[in-house]
């Protein structure tokens, strides 16, 4: 784990992977996800030449808080980073909610961004547009109403039913490794990169509900800039069987990117970043 100090006192974490000696890029991990997540993927960045920097989001894992911030302010944390660490510019990955922050990042750091890769990414919710278009479903809204109006309960609920122990990070592995779905499947025949990406999670409660619960918040509230305001260059991947995030709402995204690359492929939410994926080409290339 590795901590800088904002100018602020406030610490941003970070986890590495990969090439030590590669092309620098950030890695946004989905909801609640500390950056753990990047230990899941290590192989791959390795052999696409990539050292991977795998983020603490603010409140989760090491990272402090950052009360009443809006997903525009996040990219300032990241200049930061990029300062202090002497990186010019690098290549941002996203993947489910961390999709959102990688196109944060893009939009105010469009200088300093080598390339934008995006797995499944999260929409931005108070959007009606969104909300209209992304065939989102009604246990989601739910969960999302109640992150926007009631963080409290959602809180408690998140908390609730997110495995943070060995025993249950072991049964929901078996959970989810049931049936033919492509997560299944990967779960099945990636258990060691399934099991990495619920001990992030489990990292995210670090400093209990409240990070994971901002963490969400961010998403689900005003962004502070319009998906049709992002420039920079796109490379959106988007399973067809994704259970997570609809390909719909992939669709309403990336129909409002004004320089994007869709991909929409076979896989579910997890395949995507499989080291066999194509979604490696890209980043190793930038």
């Amino acid at each position: 784990m590795n901590e800088i100090t904002l100018h602020d006192g406030r610490a941003l974490a970070w986890h590495e992977f990969g090439d030590a000696a590669g092309r620098p890029v950030l890695f946004f991990p989905g909801s609640s996800s500390s950056g753990l997540a990047g230990r899941g993927i290590d192989a791959p960045a390795q052999a696409a030449g990539i050292r991977l920097l795998s983020i603490d989001r603010p409140g989760l894992g090491h990272s402090d808080p950052a009360p009443a911030r809006r997903l525009v302010d996040v990219p300032d944390d990241i200049a930061e980073l990029l300062d202090q660490q002497g990186l010019e510019r690098v290549g941002v990955l996203g993947h489910s909610a961390g999709g959102a922050t990688a196109l944060a990042v893009t939009h105010r750091l469009p200088d300093r961004v080598t390339a934008t890769v995006i797995g499944a990414g999260s929409g931005p919710y108070a959007e009606e547009w969104f909300r209209a278009e992304a065939e989102i479903p009604g246990m989601s809204k739910t969960f999302y109403g109640l992150a926007r109006r009631a963080p409290r309960v959602f809180g408690a609920v998140l908390q609730s039913s997110t495995p943070r122990t060995a025993k249950s990070i072991d049964r929901t592995i078996g959970m989810i490794s049931r049936g033919d779905s492509p997560d299944a499947v990967y779960a099945r025949t990636h258990p060691d990169e399934t099991r990495a990406a619920l001990e992030a999670v489990a990292d995210g409660f670090r400093q209990g509900s409240r990070g994971p619960t901002e963490d969400a918040r961010v998403v689900c509230l005003p962004w502070g800039f319009r998906v049709e305001d992002v420039h920079g260059h796109v490379e959106w991947w988007h399973g067809l069987q994704d259970g997570n995030v609809r390909p719909a709402a992939g669709r309403a995204i990336t129909s409002r990117l004004p320089d994007v690359t869709a991909h929409f492929v076979d896989g579910g939410h997890f395949t995507l970043l499989d080291g066999a994926h194509p979604i490696w080409e890209a980043l190793g290339s930038s």
